[in-house]
């Protein structure tokens, strides 16, 4: 059964495939480090900055889940959940974006790239999420009724 987590993974495993693809495909076309680094750069910071809000987000609905799971009257409960919210929401988001703005700003700005390649890079998460779409719009119809509960 594929799962939301699943079909992340499944992301996740695309995007380290399009990377290796991507990086050998700048190889042999280009031929020169220059176009396989731009490439390479910018799909490893779309794909850690996917990794770390993943994981961020998935720590975040576990802690609900647990204090919901918990004993604990429903006020202390709604308080837990709005200071989590607020933490996670306000802090953490906030600070992963700003990192992953830092990263693309200084390779840009200090980095030998070619910013197409680079461009492209960045959309490496987009399409592993395009291709995961796609590859399980062509499984058998049982089998992807199953995945979706219907």
């Amino acid at each position: 059964m594929r799962t939301q987590e699943g079909m992340l993974t499944e992301v996740e495993r695309i995007n380290a495939v399009v990377l290796t693809l991507g990086c050998m495909t700048a190889a042999v076309i280009m031929r020169e480090f220059k176009y396989v680094f731009s490439f390479g750069v910018g799909s490893a910071i779309v794909t850690l900055n996917f990794r770390f809000l993943r994981k961020g987000v998935e720590g975040i609905f576990r802690h609900l889940q647990q204090r919901e799971s918990s004993e604990g009257s429903p006020q202390e409960n709604r308080q837990f959940i709005r200071r989590i919210s607020r933490k996670a929401f306000i802090v953490k988001l906030p600070l992963m974006f700003f990192a992953l703005v830092t990263a693309v700003t200084l390779v840009v700005l200090y980095g030998d790239i070619n910013v197409v390649f680079f461009l492209v890079g960045l959309s490496t998460v987009f399409i592993s999420v395009l291709l995961s779409y796609v590859a399980s719009a062509f499984k058998p119809v049982g089998e992807r009724s199953k995945q979706h509960g219907a």
